[in-house]
């Protein structure tokens, strides 16, 4: 495997950084490959349709999966918000213990209004502030706690500033993460760019200018892409946390393989090695200013 170039994130002294929690088993079910947005380098475009996942498929991958240690539920889509019965998964994965972290874009989550989140995490995914087909101007605030996700590519990075001073003046955001579309659907490999994505060195200058430029108190999650570090060591993990499972009940291990219908009869945590990388291209680094 190739030598990736390293860049090394400086933060001022107002900033400190956050040790990260011990990588825990997740299990992610795309419960639908319905959606009402087409997002340009969208990782799921070759899926989309008009399947979902029943509600005893779901509950039935669950209880397979719990003897494997799985800590974590994630409900993706298409739009998860669109499957009828995302409240009802919400309150049967509370029931088992396990904690939900929901990755929607924002247009449907008034559904979850009366429900107990409080096991759940909603995080919704923009591509900008005003002027994409996902911007964060158009979402409604809603009457409990989000965490946006801020994906750049090169058409939005002037925006993320603003942005993320809109999530927490408006919103009251206490969590921003930051990462990048890859259109692996496109490309095929995890490190080839396309004309919409920031190669990894204008994705690290966009980080780096933001972390420069921001003066507020969310937490700020960066995936480290596997090519971003600090001087703080943090564990390596080099074998896979994920297992993913569609609506057909297709399995696949890691998330990037997604497009490469790399599948398996059988999914395993913390067994596989990457296959891409020295270490999982999904860990992250997470700064907060000082109190």
């Amino acid at each position: 495997m190739a030598e990736r170039k390293i860049n090394r994130l400086i933060y001022d002294k107002e900033m400190r950084e956050e040790k990260i929690a011990e990588p825990m088993a997740t299990l992610q079910l795309f419960i639908t490959n319905r959606c009402n947005l087409r997002c340009k380098g969208c990782f799921y475009a070759h899926k989309l349709g008009q399947e979902d996942m029943p509600f005893e498929d779901y509950q039935k991958h669950i209880t397979e999966h719990l003897d494997l240690g799985i800590k974590k539920i994630i409900l993706l889509g298409g739009e998860p918000t669109i499957h009828n019965d995302i409240c009802r998964m919400i309150n049967w994965n509370a029931g088992k213990g396990l904690k939900t972290t929901i990755y929607t874009n924002g247009f449907g989550i008034e559904k979850f209004a009366q429900e107990d989140l409080s096991q759940c995490d909603i995080r919704i995914g923009v591509y900008g502030l005003k002027n994409s087909e996902r911007p964060l101007a158009k979402i409604r605030k809603p009457d409990f706690p989000v965490t946006f996700v801020y994906m750049l590519r090169k058409d939005n990075v002037i925006e993320l500033l603003p942005a993320a001073r809109e999530m927490e003046e408006r919103f009251g955001g206490t969590k921003l993460f930051i990462s990048a579309i890859r259109d692996i659907l496109k490309t095929q490999d995890y490190w080839k760019d396309t004309d919409e994505t920031l190669t990894f060195d204008e994705y690290f200058s966009a980080i780096q200018n933001f972390v420069d430029s921001y003066d507020g108190n969310m937490e700020i999650h960066i995936a480290r892409r596997g090519v971003i570090e600090t001087d703080i060591p943090q564990e390596k993990v080099h074998h896979c946390r994920f297992g993913n499972i569609f609506p057909d009940g297709k399995k696949i291990i890691c998330p990037f393989d997604i497009s490469r219908e790399i599948t398996t009869d059988k999914l395993v945590f913390g067994i596989r090695p990457c296959n891409k990388n020295s270490e999982c291209l999904l860990r992250k680094i997470v700064l907060a200013r000082k109190k």
